[in-house]
């Protein structure tokens, strides 16, 4: 159980429908949402951060791009308190830092050195962010926020280029406290990458069509961690008597203990994860499975956990069968089944078969068809309209989407429609 004197998040559980069978093995559709505790009093200082910010500049960066991205490395610096630190690393082949980690006491110092950065060069992203990655990690303090912002335009093309190598390298610094979040710009960016180091790095994962884009994603990625409720979450199930976990729809990597890791929690937004159980034939009153929720709290390194068990009323198979869903929960299931059928799009994208990639998507959209009207449910199927269009018009924008989208149910995933962090 948690020690903490401080407001702590809690689960939550929705079935699919009220009760489990009791005369017939059945399916246990389980929606569980982590709700964070109220916000602070407004009133009280903030975690304080310690950030790098890492910039390709690269030659494909030059002109607008590179134009944009001072500009908003500018922005976050004057953004940024006395108690705050921040350093400024740039690479192509090579990495410089422009400025180490240092407390902003003068925001002046980083804009000049942001204004001097030049177009050149090749892509060694690995470079870039361990150059970054050591500058927080020299600075680790458990008691702020501790996160390098990696940007960049291109694909990795000199130094070490092996997605999966960098992925760990990031995992392995997120465990021991630095998370990292990946902006990718404009497309020539590998998405694929970009999203493994998001996930890996227990950040924020953005696809960036405009560099004119980037000032209110970092508006949006400063809020958010200064909003953070807790951190390094993760979420065990564990199942008895008989009950057996089938699938669990977020697709969400993994802890080494085999629970799964969760994004970041922030005041006034739940995370939603979806799983599926099968049962045997139930009795009322037996425990079905038990929940763990692990959580670091910002400023704080201790860990708090707190264990819940799942109970629910039994009822014969025919009767519950005759029972109303949930809607909440049949539309966040629809949902993130939508965001995973995505890799069978992407897939056939990959084999060059678009007439196949649409055929993905259209059954994606038929799906959500026969779902009741609600906003999320348009809005879903909005998307898939434009990604079906894009198909043809352009198909690397259309993957760098679909991959993107296809992340959201295991990332914290910016669009431009969250630039005040909704």
């Amino acid at each position: 159980m948690s020690n903490s004197q401080a407001p702590a998040p809690s689960l939550r559980f929705r079935p699919l429908r009220p009760a489990v069978s009791a005369d017939a093995p059945g399916r246990l559709d389980l929606l569980i949402s982590v709700v964070p505790p109220p916000a602070p009093n407004t009133t009280q200082k903030r975690t304080p951060l310690n950030l790098a910010l890492v910039i390709d500049r690269s030659g494909s960066m030059n002109g607008a791009p590179l134009s944009q991205a001072r500009k908003a490395a500018c922005f976050l610096a004057r953004e940024l308190t006395p108690a705050d630190r921040l350093a400024i690393v740039v690479f192509d082949h090579d990495a410089d830092v422009l400025v180490p980690s240092m407390p902003v006491k003068n925001p002046e110092v980083f804009v000049r050195a942001i204004n001097s950065i030049e177009a050149r060069g090749m892509t060694d992203l690995q470079l870039g962010w361990v150059t970054g990655a050591r500058q927080v990690a020299e600075q680790l303090n458990p008691q702020v926020m501790n996160r390098v912002l990696l940007l960049s335009d291109g694909h990795t093309n000199h130094g070490t280029t092996e997605a999966e190598v960098i992925a760990q390298q990031v995992a392995g610094l997120s465990s021991r406290g630095v998370s990292t979040s990946a902006f990718g710009l404009g497309d020539g960016f590998d998405e694929d990458l970009m999203g493994a180091i998001a996930s890996g790095g227990d950040g924020t994962l953005a696809f960036i069509d405009n560099p004119d884009q980037l000032a209110d994603l970092y508006a949006n990625e400063l809020n958010g961690l200064t909003n953070t409720a807790a951190k390094r979450i993760s979420l065990g199930l564990r199942t008895v008597q008989g009950a057996e976990l089938i699938d669990a729809l977020n697709d969400l990597p993994q802890t080494a203990y085999g629970n799964w890791q969760l994004p970041n929690l922030q005041f006034g937004h739940e995370l939603h994860v979806a799983v599926r159980l099968q049962l045997p034939p139930w009795k009322a009153n037996n425990e079905i499975a038990t929940l763990r929720l692990a959580w670091e709290e910002p400023g704080d390194e201790q860990r708090h956990s707190v264990r819940v068990p799942l109970t629910l009323p039994v009822l014969p198979a025919e009767e519950l069968a005759a029972m109303d869903v949930d809607p909440l929960v049949a539309e966040q299931f629809a949902l993130l089944q939508a965001n995973r059928d995505r890799q069978r799009a992407i897939d056939a994208l990959d084999a060059d078969d678009l007439q196949t990639a649409d055929q993905c998507l259209m059954a994606i959209d038929h799906s959500l068809a026969s779902m009741p009207t609600s906003d999320a449910i348009v809005a879903e199927r909005v998307a898939l309209t434009q990604r079906r269009a894009m198909l043809k018009s352009d198909r690397n924008k259309s993957r760098k989407h679909l991959r993107r989208e296809a992340l959201r149910s295991s990332v914290h995933v910016w669009d431009d429609t969250q630039a005040t962090g909704d």
